[in-house]
């Protein structure tokens, strides 16, 4: 799958401009044909632990991802 090669490895980065990781891999809804989520993986290999970022909270895809300040999404969606 192409678009997943696009993300794998990408730097991602908060709002802040903090590196939060690297993207391991990517949930795919493919009914819809949309990217659901970035996976990260924190730690080791053996004692790590993922970290699931929904793909609304992405603001730009460049050579890094940096994602939204937390409170946009929730103005934007309605959440919380």
């Amino acid at each position: 799958m192409k678009i997943k090669d696009e993300f794998i490895g990408k730097e991602v980065l908060d709002a802040s401009g903090h590196e939060l990781g690297k993207v391991d891999d990517i949930d795919v809804d493919f009914k819809s044909d949309r990217i659901d989520s970035i996976i990260l993986h924190e730690g080791g290999r053996l004692r790590g632990r993922d970290r699931v970022i929904p793909y609304s909270m992405v603001e730009t895809v460049g050579e890094r991802i940096l994602l939204k300040r937390s409170g946009e999404r929730e103005s934007r969606e309605g959440i919380m």
